[in-house]
């Protein structure tokens, strides 16, 4: 759809790739409608992949990487798209755990979890929800108590946590102090999910699928090495992290946008009607609009430039866009599904985009959150309460 002016580094990089694919391809199919059968074939992909250095090519080669920027990262999740490849089942590790450790972690952490965050053997997940804290994280409640041997006994409930059944590790963010305020008081773990103690529940989504759960942990044990910063400086982890959510992870949703165009284009012909036509015209023009700028903001953290609130402005542009553009898609093959009616509807992946795009402006902080932070920290203004 859009075509990113390349560097040398780059295009030299994306020719390495497909010479390399042309004697290791194609890549696997895998759905989320089997989450098993995802996470097994997505694993074994990355690990391809990881093998080879395609993935996390902006870390340091000391742990896996190639010292490159995020514009060779973006290029490398473009190539993916083009052939057709999964998801990368490791993505929260790639695009939040990583570069979290990378800039915060200690020099053990870093050579204990990296180079298995590239390769998809250790799968992470998130434990930052709870039932009282999602938009205002700060409210949340699972506490850390330390021990006298210094390690910490966490009880508490965690909501929304995407993998958690399949992870192997979780990024926890904890209370551990109830005297300081709310943002003061907490503390980053890095979790073992087979740690005693633990209690997963699926919830299932209204695509059929269980990806999301709730989490319980009953004074479960995790050792004084596993926090990552400082006790009680957790929260500005935790923001940084979401930055990169909001923007690296962002970018790479965004080509879950690209997948869906291209399928439109090619049952999309000059005997379409003119307002399908138009319509496809204008979903093109705001998607190539939306990528286009996430990856100026790319451009700019490759210079150096920290992550920072332009991230809301990535986040909220792709989830509505991709919002339409799915609602457009369902509408464009809703006549053939009607048509079958001895189909399974949830055997449709228009649907079952469709209906996962509806959470996609609440996950990773709500359309009304990103809007606060754009008009509080881009634009300025006064807050309203």
């Amino acid at each position: 759809m859009i075509k990113i002016a390349s560097s040398e580094k780059s295009a030299n990089l994306v020719a390495e790739f497909r010479k390399w694919y042309e004697q290791n391809g194609p890549a696997p199919q895998a759905s989320l409608n089997n989450l098993s059968n995802f996470v097994s074939i997505s694993r074994q992909w990355q690990s391809k992949l990881a093998s080879a250095r395609f993935v996390g090519v902006h870390w340091p080669t000391e742990f896996g990487g190639r010292g490159l920027s995020l514009i060779e990262e973006a290029a490398m999740q473009e190539e993916f798209v083009r052939i057709g490849a999964p998801q990368l089942v490791g993505l929260f590790g790639l695009t939040m755990v990583g570069p979290i450790l990378l800039k915060h972690g200690s020099r053990e952490q870093q050579n204990k979890y990296l180079s298995n965050i590239l390769s998809a053997n250790k799968i992470w997940c998130q434990g930052f929800s709870e039932p009282s804290a999602g938009s205002d994280l700060a409210n949340i409640k699972c506490f850390a108590k330390q021990l006298s041997n210094g390690d910490f006994e966490i009880s508490g409930q965690k909501v929304w946590t995407s993998f958690a059944q399949t992870a192997d590790y979780c990024f926890l963010l904890a209370r551990t102090s109830q005297e300081e305020s709310k943002h003061k008081g907490l503390t980053y773990f890095l979790l073992p999910m087979k740690s005693n103690g633990i209690t997963i529940r699926p919830l299932r989504q209204i695509t059929g699928e269980e990806e999301f759960n709730e989490v319980f942990f009953d004074k479960t044990i995790v050792k004084q090495d596993a926090v990552v910063g400082k006790i009680g400086e957790g929260w500005k982890i935790a923001i940084s992290t979401l930055m990169h959510e909001r923007v690296i992870l962002t970018f790479a949703r965004q080509l879950q946008s690209e997948t869906i165009l291209r399928e439109l284009l090619l049952k999309t012909s000059a005997k379409n009607e003119y307002n399908t036509l138009a319509n496809l015209a204008k979903h093109i023009a705001n998607s190539c609009a939306v990528r286009a700028l996430a990856f100026e903001h790319l451009r700019s953290y490759a210079g150096g430039k920290e992550p920072g609130a332009e991230g809301s402005l990535d986040k909220l542009l792709w989830s509505e866009n991709f919002q339409t553009l799915t609602a457009f898609a369902l509408e464009n093959e809703s006549k053939d599904l009607a048509r079958d009616v001895k189909s399974d509807l949830f055997c449709s992946s228009t649907l079952s985009n469709y209906l996962y795009s509806r959470g996609r402006t609440i996950a990773a902080g709500t359309s009304e959150i990103q809007r606060a932070i754009i008009a509080e920290r881009i634009l300025a203004l006064p807050k309203t309460r």
